[in-house]
Formats: structure tokens, C-alpha cells, sequence
């Protein structure tokens, strides 16, 4: 290690170059009498990024770890924006970035570095430390590769290796398993049997998908009995008047007793129908859906409730894709006071901000076109609200949601495709627009968990 000082008011800042082993760190450990280290693990530093942790930290007396932004120069993404911190996240891959501040009384308090994380320690120290305690600042503070690497086979098997062990710490059952360079597989098994109630709002339309004509409803409440590997499952139709007497014959035929038909009289209202439709269903969870989805992945329900069975989290969505393949979401982005779709329209193995779309993430919202939430908490945050019959209602949930002090996962392993608006007018009316703005503008001016210099969606 090479230390320099960094002197600022009450602070005392050492400057270390590389990923720093256990021995050394911890001798270093024992004698500084730096309140922080400055830790460059790759690259290179920003000339602002001293002065910039420096400011922060003055800021952020209770931070332990502080990362930013970065650029990646020769590759195609050059700028990697980071996320507010994730344990979920940072589980699947160390987003956090080449150049990080640590307390070093933090450090200490934890015991030090660990002899069997070498390759990666800061890792290790982000896992063990309270996440509540670490601060991302929106600076660029160098220039290195956007997911840090382990060097060798080793390093990633080590990296696997403490992400596994500290699950197991803190008593969350998971299969934890290397995928490529960087990035790691953690699959939530689902805990026990649990119903779950799939809502769907129809009025039994039909449309062309593939050269062939298909009623939406039917066809989605097919695909999931016939591919869906998850045996416990309802069906809550929600069908107005005008849906076609064969449509119900139909699903009938499929569901049998799973199914429970809620007839709709009322003028379309998305979220007056939904609630109708949580109100018939007798599931613990719900999985909120539209009718003009198909299945791609068969696993998707456990894939949804593994994650929405984790402590904290509210609501789980998918990736969802157009007919065509190209992305249509990958969770919600609130931007400048609008609500858009992550990734819509890229172009699928195309590579995306932080290899973003191949792990399970927290977002600031996820489209009720497919979502999974409990039941209790759908409930508890009072449903979906009235004041938007055609838009936005799942971003008001959504915000309802987190402001409840639960998050938003979206899954990376849930596929659906979703033959957007192919089935109702999908304009905006003024006053839905309004509403939401009246609720919560001041939120929706940034994203905390997706940004893009270009303002793009991938």
C-alpha cells in the first residue's frame, strides 16, 4: 500500500492504491491514524474526487463507505452512473465502483479485513457493514472497469464463496452460484406453498400476434397452466359486461376450480378493477397482470415470490418484451417528472448501464402489467387508487409502496412478453398527469436507482 495524507477540518484522509490484502491492511490498520482511506482499487482517480469524498464525509458523519460514478474509457458504455446502495444488488455483483472512501473506525469496529476475502475485500467489508451507513455521492470520482473483476479463478470462487456465507449469517436461504467474470447467480427459494391469486382485468379482446389471431385472456390463462412450473395458483378474471359469453366458456374449460370470475359493469377503471379483483382473491400473494402477456421463462412465479419473500421488499416485477423481442421494461424510471420504462426498445444482448438487465435490482417502481406483491401489503398501502382509471396508477402504488419503507426488486430471470396496449386507448389524460404531479412531483425529478447521461433508457 502507499499512503498519502489528505488533511481536511476534522478529517484525516489516506490514499491507497489497490485492492489491499488482509495482512497488510490490517497491520496499516493497527497503526494509522487516518479517520479514512481513500482506496483506488482500479484506474485511476478523478482529479475532483478527493476534494468531493472530502466534502461529503464532512457531510455524512455516520458514512462508512462512500463510492460515485465513473468513467470507463474504450468501452461502450464510458460513463457507468451507480445506484443508492443495494445489498440485494451488490450481492449479485460489486457495482460500487474503482475508487471508495471507508471509515476507517468502521473498519475496525467489524474486526478488520478478513484473511479468507483477499481479491475482494471491499466486497466483503460492504456486506458486513450497515447498509444504512453507506452513501453513494453523484460525482465522478475515476476511471476504471463499471463492475470490479476478480483477478483470478480464486478471487471470484472467494467472492462466491462470502456472498454465500454472509446469506447465511443473516439467515436467507439462497443458492449462490459464479455465472461470468464479476457477476454471481443468487436464486431465493420459495418458502413453502403459498396461493397466489393471479389478477387479471379482461374484456375478452382479441387481437393478431405471430399471423395468428388470439383472444389475449385466453391465451395468457393457457400458457400459464400449460408452462408455468409453480402448482399453486388461482385465476381472478375480472371481465366486463362485453366479454364474449365463449371467451368465459373457454376459461372456464382451462381453470376449472381455479378460477374465480368477477364480473365488471362500470366504464373501464383499471384500478377500480384491479382492487375488485384483490378483493375476490383468496391467495397470500397477488400477481397483478395483464391479459396480453405470454410466457418466455416457465419459472417465473418462483422466480417473482423467491424475491418477494425477502425481508424489505414490497413488490417484485419482470422483463418484459414486445413482440418484435425488443425490451419493453425492466422496471420503472422517474425522471424530470415524467414515468418511463428502463430499456425500452434496446435490443436484447445489448449491453446495458452496469450489466443491469442480468441482475435481480432494486427500482424505483415496476409496471403493474406484471407484478407481484402480498396480498397484506396491497392491502395495507390501500390498493390502487381511484384518482387514475387509466395511467400511472402502478406508479402511485409504487411510491406508496416505498414511502411504506419497503423496496422494489425487479427479477432478472422473470420473461414475459407483453403485447403492449393492443387491448384499451393507451393516451393520457391531462388530469391522470395532474394527479400524479399532485401527489408526487418533487419525487419523480430523480431517479435513485437508474440514470443515464443521455437520457435513455439502456
Amino acid at each position: 500500500m502507499t499512503q498519502v495524507q489528505v488533511e481536511a477540518v476534522g478529517l484525516s484522509l489516506e490514499l491507497v492504491h489497490g485492492e489491499p490484502t488482509a495482512s497488510a491492511a490490517n497491520k496499516r490498520l493497527a497503526e494509522t491514524e487516518a479517520t479514512h482511506w481513500l482506496i483506488v482499487r482500479d484506474g485511476s482517480m478523478a482529479p475532483a474526487a478527493t476534494s468531493a469524498i472530502t466534502r461529503a464525509l464532512g457531510e455524512l458523519a455516520d458514512a462508512t463507505l462512500v463510492y460515485g460514478d465513473s468513467f470507463d474509457h474504450g468501452r461502450l458504455r464510458p460513463f457507468a452512473p451507480r445506484p443508492v446502495f443495494s445489498p440485494l444488488r451488490l450481492r449479485q455483483h460489486d457495482y460500487l465502483g474503482p475508487v471508495v472512501a471507508l471509515s476507517v473506525a468502521a473498519v475496525r469496529d467489524i474486526g478488520g479485513f478478513r484473511d479468507d476475502a483477499d481479491g475482494t475485500q471491499i466486497l466483503d467489508l460492504a456486506l458486513r457493514l450497515d447498509p444504512a451507513t453507506i452513501v453513494r455521492i453523484p460525482v465522478t470520482l475515476g476511471t476504471g472497469a463499471p463492475i470490479a473483476v476478480p483477478a483470478d479463478e480464486a478471487a471470484a470462487e472467494r467472492a462466491t464463496s462470502l456472498v454465500r456465507s454472509h446469506l447465511a449469517e443473516i439467515g436467507v436461504e439462497a443458492e449462490v452460484s459464479e455465472t461470468v467474470a464479476g457477476r454471481r447467480e443468487v436464486r431465493y427459494p420459495v418458502a413453502g406453498s403459498p396461493l397466489v391469486s393471479i389478477v387479471i382485468p379482461t374484456r375478452g379482446g382479441s387481437g393478431v400476434v405471430a399471423g395468428r389471431e388470439r383472444t389475449f385472456v385466453v391465451e395468457a390463462v393457457r400458457g400459464i397452466i400449460q408452462r408455468s412450473t409453480y402448482p399453486n395458483l388461482e385465476f381472478v378474471v375480472v371481465a366486463d359486461d362485453a366479454t364474449p359469453q365463449h371467451v368465459v366458456d373457454e376459461l372456464e374449460a382451462l381453470a376449472g376450480e381455479r378460477l374465480r370470475l368477477v364480473r365488471w359493469a362500470a366504464p373501464f377503471n383499471f384500478s377500480a378493477k384491479m382492487n375488485r379483483g384483490a378483493l375476490a382473491a383468496t391467495g397470500e400473494y397477488l400477481l397483478l397482470l395483464n391479459d396480453d402477456i405470454e410466457l418466455v421463462t416457465h419459472d417465473w412465479v418462483e422466480q417473482m415470490l423467491g424475491l418477494a419473500q425477502q425481508p424489505g421488499v414490497g413488490m417484485v416485477g419482470a422483463l418484459l418484451y414486445f413482440e418484435d423481442g425488443t425490451l419493453q421494461h425492466a422496471g420503472h424510471l422517474y425522471e424530470s417528472g415524467a414515468a418511463g420504462h428502463i430499456g425500452f426498445g434496446a435490443v436484447p444482448g445489448r449491453p446495458a448501464v452496469l450489466d443491469s438487465y442480468a441482475v435481480d435490482r432494486e427500482v424505483s417502481g415496476v409496471t403493474a402489467a406484471c407484478s407481484l406483491i402480498a396480498s397484506q401489503t396491497f392491502r395495507a398501502v390501500g390498493g390502487f387508487s381511484s384518482h387514475f382509471p387509466g395511467n400511472y396508477n402502478d406508479v402511485d402504488l409504487c411510491f406508496k409502496i416505498r414511502g411504506s419503507g419497503l423496496s422494489i426488486v425487479c427479477s432478472s430471470r422473470a420473461h414475459l412478453y407483453h403485447f403492449e396496449s393492443r387491448t384499451r386507448d393507451a393516451r393520457i389524460a391531462p388530469s391522470e398527469l395532474q394527479a400524479i404531479h399532485s401527489r408526487w412531483f418533487d419525487r419523480m425529478q430523480v431517479d435513485a436507482y437508474w440514470r443515464d447521461p443521455r437520457n435513455r433508457g439502456y
